[in-house]
């Protein structure tokens, strides 16, 4: 996987998450957790560390994703990082923490801590279960590692895993996860040209049409290695595809086409060949 450099004016975050970042990684160093950065911080880090591209939409939330395989060592962690480093509880999500009452830092424990439905649930008050279908298996297919000012080193979620976990994210609460679908609408415009070398060298058979429109090949491309990801779990492939299905066979019905339309300013129809183009590279490989 790639090794990447960036500063924090490139992330977009300011120098003083230093200090953030450093108690993080003592409590993951203490109990020997693995994580990988995952969310809109993640997303900034290809698109504007990366790749010099302003997304369109901002968050003052920071997601890790933290390998754990039980539940005594997430609390443990907690525990840890509330009484030792500065952190305090928030009451009313038991998997957010708050950085001296500034930042917010969601720890999503995946792994042996998950159900066989990718769900963990928790035992005190507020939001006390929540959905990490796809973690797992993004973190098993590879994670590109970042050095952050010199300083922090850590895994990052891949760009088709940022999509998955959003598709995951609005299926399960669409009621008010519209801006992942504007998210993956942004990622899906700029992707051919932030991943333009791995589409020339490894997907050229998609360039035999010589009219083919380029964010149509890169939805493919996009599909393709999401399904890298998805095909090593039944459920998630089925869950993915079945939220594609739904969103693509019916076009006036399609939920995600219409949200797209808010950012991409086109029609329904024009949204829905996208994820037509996103389907059949994910379920093609």
């Amino acid at each position: 996987m790639h090794f990447y450099k960036i500063s924090y004016e490139q992330l977009r975050q300011q120098p003083e998450i230093t200090e953030m970042l450093s108690a993080l990684e003592r409590g993951f160093e203490k109990l020997g957790i693995d994580f990988y950065l995952v969310g809109a911080v993640a997303r900034d880090v290809w698109m504007h560390g990366i790749n010099h591209i302003t997304p369109r939409r901002t968050t003052g939330d920071i997601d890790f994703a933290v390998l754990i395989n039980d539940k005594g060592t997430y609390e443990t962690l907690k525990d840890y990082l509330t009484t030792v480093e500065s952190f305090q509880t928030h009451t009313g999500n038991d998997f957010v923490l708050l950085w001296k009452d500034k930042v917010q830092v969601d720890l999503l424990p995946f792994g042996a801590i998950e159900n066989e439905d990718g769900k963990v649930i928790a035992s005190n008050w507020g939001l006390t279960n929540i959905n990490l279908q796809g973690f797992t298996e993004i973190y098993e297919a590879g994670l590109p590692q970042l050095e952050l000012g010199g300083k922090h080193l850590f895994k990052f979620c891949t760009l088709p895993g940022i999509v998955l976990l959003k598709m995951i994210a609005y299926d399960d609460r669409p009621e008010v996860r519209r801006d992942d679908i504007k998210d993956i609408s942004d990622i899906l415009n700029y992707f051919f040209d932030m991943y333009d070398d791995e589409i020339w060298e490894n997907h050229n058979d998609l360039f035999e049409d010589e009219n083919a429109d380029l964010k149509h090949i890169a939805a493919r491309v996009m599909g393709r290695e999401m399904s890298k990801i998805a095909k090593r779990n039944e459920k998630l492939f089925d869950r993915i595809k079945g939220i594609l299905d739904a969103n693509t066979t019916d076009v006036a019905g399609s939920k995600i086409a219409g949200i797209m339309v808010e950012y991409f300013e086109n029609t329904v129809e024009d949204n829905v060949i996208l994820l037509e183009q996103l389907k059949r590279g994910f379920t093609e490989v």
